[in-house]
C-alpha cells in the first residue's frame, strides 16, 4: 500500500506528537501534549500514513515575519520528521510539496523554519537567511571597555509583572528588526514565562530583569544560574535565556548587568545576533567563545508577493532570473523596480513593484539563494563569489545589493 499524505484528522493530538518525536527519540509527556493542544493549529497538521500508521509529520504555524521596513504573513514550518523505518522513500518530499501548496493556498508569501540538519531544506527551496550566535565566556574575561553609563535603570521583576512588560518590549524590538516572528499569548505563557521541570537540570529558577528609561521598559533579560560550588570556590554558570532590547542603551545596560553579576564563573548564551554588541563592549573579545551557526531558513512561496512585501534602501531596478524546481509558478524572470526618495531614517522604506518580464536577466539564481538575500542576511555579491548566482550584466550585483541593503543583520531569537 502506498504512503499517503493527508491532513491529520483525529481529535487526539497524542498520536501525531508521538510520531513527530520518534525521529528525535524524545518522550511525549502529558504536559507536552497539553501545551501543544494550545499552540498547534489543527487545520495545519499533515501526516504521512502507511495504512493506518503515521510514519511522517509536518505542521505550520500562522506567523508574521518582520522583513526590511515591513512585515509579511509567514508559515512557520515545524514538527517535521519521518520515522526511521520509512526513511529514503520520498515521504519527506511528498509532505514538503503538500505543505508548500497549502501555504500558497493560504496566501502566505513566505515559509520559515529552523533546520535540525541544515543540508535538508535547501532541497525544498529554503535558503539560510539569518545567522545564529552563541558564546561561552570565562568569568575572568568579563571586563568591559571603559564607556559612559548607558542611563536608565535595571530592576528585577516577578513572573506576574514580566507577563505585562515583556511582550511590549518584544513587540517594539520585533517590528524594528528583520527575522523576528510574532508570539501568541499561549507561546508567551508556555514557552517563555513558564518553567517546565523537563527543561531544568536542577532546582535553579529563572530570573527576569527589566531595563527602564524615562518612558518605560526598553529591554529585558531572562537568566538562571547553574550552581557549581567547589572546595576552592564557585564555578557557577550564568545562562542567558533571552535578552531582548528595543534600544541600544538597554542592550548595553542589560549586558553590563549580566557581566557584572557576582558569584559567576562563566556566562553562556544561545540564539544571539551575529552582530552582538559584546564583540565591541568586551576588553578581550577573543575570549568570548563566539560561535556562528545557521539560524532561520526562508522559502519564498510567492516570489512577487514576497519581494513586493518588503521595503528597499535605494531606488533602481534589477531583473532576477529565478529557478524553482518545487514551485513552477515562481520560475522565470522578474523585474523589481523601486522608486521614490529615501527617508532620513536608515531603515529601508521604498516600495518595489515586481512584474514578469522578457528582458535579459541581471542576476540568475535559485529561489533558495534568493531566500538567503531576502532579509538582508547575505548579499548578491556573496552569492556570486560563492558560485551560487551568476551576474548577467556588469554592475547588476552592485545595484541589487544597494536595493536590498539593511542597517542591521537580521536575527530570529528563538526556535519554533
Amino acid at each position: 500500500m502506498p504512503v499517503e499524505v493527508r491532513p491529520y484528522g483525529s481529535d487526539d493530538l497524542r498520536p501525531f506528537l508521538v510520531a513527530a518525536e520518534i525521529p528525535f527519540a524524545y518522550a511525549v509527556r502529558d504536559e507536552y501534549v497539553r501545551d501543544h493542544e494550545r499552540i498547534l493549529e489543527r487545520d495545519r497538521l499533515l501526516c504521512a500514513y502507511d495504512g493506518d500508521a503515521i510514519v511522517g509529520t509536518a505542521a505550520a504555524l500562522s506567523l508574521r515575519l518582520t522583513v526590511p521596513g515591513a512585515e509579511v504573513a509567514a508559515a512557520g514550518v515545524t514538527e517535521v520528521g519521518v520515522i526511521p523505518s520509512h526513511r529514503r522513500r520520498g515521504i519527506l518530499t511528498s509532505m514538503m510539496t503538500r505543505l508548500l501548496a497549502d501555504v500558497r493556498a493560504r496566501g502566505e508569501p513566505v515559509a520559515v523554519l529552523w533546520a535540525s540538519e541544515a543540508a535538508i531544506y535547501p532541497r525544498f527551496g529554503y535558503g539560510l537567511a539569518t545567522m545564529d550566535a552563541s558564546f561561552d565566556l570565562p568569568g575572568a574575561a568579563r571586563a568591559l571597555r571603559p564607556a559612559p553609563e548607558p542611563g536608565g535603570h535595571v530592576r528585577l521583576v516577578d513572573v506576574a509583572e514580566a507577563g505585562g512588560l515583556l511582550p511590549r518590549v518584544f513587540e517594539a524590538a520585533r517590528t524594528a528588526r528583520p527575522g523576528f516572528v510574532t508570539r501568541t499569548a499561549a507561546w508567551w505563557e508556555l514557552h517563555v514565562l513558564r518553567e517546565r521541570e523537563q527543561d531544568r537540570e536542577g532546582p535553579e529558577p529563572t530570573f527576569t530583569a527589566v531595563h527602564e528609561g524615562e518612558d518605560g521598559p526598553e529591554g529585558y533579560v531572562r537568566y538562571r544560574m547553574r550552581h557549581a560550588w567547589e572546595t576552592h570556590g564557585h564555578e557557577n554558570v550564568l545562562e542567558v535565556r533571552e535578552l531582548i532590547a528595543a534600544t541600544g542603551r538597554a542592550e548595553r545596560a542589560l549586558w553590563r548587568f549580566a557581566l557584572e553579576m557576582d558569584l559567576v564563573g562563566r556566562i553562556r548564551a544561545r540564539h544571539q545576533p551575529a552582530d552582538s554588541p559584546l564583540l565591541l563592549l568586551l576588553s578581550e573579545p577573543r575570549r568570548l567563545g563566539f560561535t556562528l551557526g545557521d539560524g532561520l531558513f526562508v522559502r519564498l512561496v510567492d516570489v512577487a508577493g514576497a519581494l513586493s512585501g518588503r521595503r528597499y534602501a535605494a531606488a533602481g531596478s534589477v531583473v532576477l532570473d529565478v529557478a524553482d524546481a518545487g514551485a513552477p509558478w515562481n520560475e522565470g524572470r522578474w523585474r523589481l523596480a523601486v522608486s521614490g526618495d529615501v527617508r532620513a531614517s536608515s531603515e529601508p522604506s521604498l516600495r518595489g513593484v515586481v512584474e514578469r518580464t522578457d528582458d535579459a536577466a541581471d542576476i540568475a539564481l535559485d529561489v533558495t539563494d534568493l531566500g538567503c538575500c531576502y532579509l538582508g542576511g547575505f548579499t548578491f555579491g556573496e552569492l556570486v563569489r560563492a558560485g551560487r548566482a551568476v551576474e548577467g550584466r556588469p554592475g547588476a550585483v552592485h545595484r541589487a545589493d544597494a536595493l536590498f541593503a539593511v542597517d542591521r543583520a537580521p536575527w530570529c531569537p528563538e526556535e519554533f
